[in-house]
């Protein structure tokens, strides 16, 4: 009940506000908006949604859900000095922490420095693409549960080339939580790195590309998390296409998934699967009336194990293959300005295992969700 009041409070003022033009489709080198205070902004990302859920043919009904709400404040110290403070509000977990808070120095024209707690330093368009996009987000991708604190080196060689290089503590793996009687050696001081080449061609308006690759220490001594992330987008207005492929090598698993089914399986196994992920994803958006936009996307996903498991699970086999299906429609009210959208979309997730003794954990799952997505300028 609280939460519905502070909700609607927060669009009531919303409407008493005029709109602004704002993108995260760089999160790491924002740049000022001619609608907005360069010393000062706030803002509320707010996006809720009806979802209607299919689960091995069950019909689980339809609920209302909070998916994000979350506080932003931004702008300038001087000319050299810029801010960045963030907060998801409703993140139950993490309620005492900030998401993202740092500062951003600008040495030259060419050389930014960034310090605190930022975005990890991924490629690929999937991970860049702005909060309004989000409902179309693979999130089994990127597996971090909470963003790196570090230094990032931006530098701008030449026009429509960005690169960076950033350091940052080890994204915490949180399902490393084998017996303390099995790790050998703990690395108490875990570091990840990233190197990022951001380039486009033709005046940064037809093809752009996000590359990177990336790689974390994890607390287990002698173990990693290496991820390559490879994006590219043509645009051609009104229609554009974007693809991307993603290869996650884990020495520990990230998100715990296969760990889980093994140790049901299995109950005296008490370690983390060592696996790898390649991910395909390609996207197409066609804006064919102004203020709608027709989306479609496919991601196609292979689990792969790097040690065998016992019996089960042998070295180097491909035990998992996925495909998600997306379709949808978006509605943005204001023309030029994406402040506040409206969609409609459906979902398949399928997911298949190929060994016997877990292809009770398949899935077909089918989703319906009818959402909106609202930035609203506070100060």
């Amino acid at each position: 009940m609280k939460k519905t009041k502070i909700i609607s409070f927060i669009l009531f003022l919303g409407f008493f506000y005029t709109f602004h033009n704002y993108s995260y489709a760089d999160e790491v080198t924002f740049h000022q908006k001619k609608n907005e205070n360069s010393h000062f902004n706030m803002f509320i990302d707010f996006r809720s949604s009806i979802n209607s859920t299919v689960r091995k043919e069950l019909f689980e009904g339809s609920r209302f859900s909070e998916d994000y709400l979350n506080l932003e404040v931004k702008g300038k110290v001087n000319d050299k000095i810029s801010y960045r403070f963030s907060k998801k509000l409703n993140n139950i977990e993490n309620n005492r922490t900030v998401d993202l808070a740092y500062l951003k120095y600008k040495w030259n024209e060419k050389l930014y420095f960034l310090i605190g707690k930022q975005p990890a330093s991924f490629g690929s368009i999937e991970y860049s693409n702005n909060f309004y996009e989000s409902p179309y987000r693979y999130t089994n991708v990127y597996k971090n549960k909470d963003n790196p604190v570090g230094f990032n080196f931006i530098y701008l060689p030449i026009k429509n080339h960005e690169l960076q290089f950033q350091i940052v503590n080890s994204i915490t793996n949180s399902n490393n939580n084998r017996e303390e009687s099995t790790v050998q050696k703990v690395n108490h001081h875990p570091m990840g790195y990233s190197v990022n080449w951001i380039w486009s061609l033709f005046n940064n308006q037809i093809i752009q590309n996000r590359w990177s690759y990336s790689i974390f220490q994890e607390n287990e001594n002698k173990k990693f998390w290496k991820l390559l992330a490879l994006g590219s987008k043509l645009d051609f207005k009104p229609f554009s296409i974007e693809a991307d492929y993603i290869l996650s090598d884990e020495d520990i698993e990230r998100n715990g998934n296969v760990t889980k089914i093994l140790r049901s399986w299995n109950s005296d196994y008490h370690n983390v699967a060592s696996v790898k992920y390649g991910t395909y994803l390609v996207k197409l958006k066609y804006n064919f009336i102004p203020k709608w936009n027709l989306i479609a996307k496919g991601v196609y996903e292979m689990g792969t194990s790097k040690k065998g498991v016992n019996d089960i699970l042998g070295e180097n086999k491909l035990f998992k293959k996925a495909y998600t299906y997306y379709g949808g429609i978006e509605f943005l009210p204001i023309i030029k300005n994406d402040d506040l959208s409206f969609h409609f979309l459906y979902q398949n997730q399928i997911v298949n295992y190929n060994l016997d003794q877990i292809k009770k954990e398949n899935k077909n799952n089918h989703f319906i969700i009818l959402g909106l997505s609202y930035r609203i300028k506070m100060i």
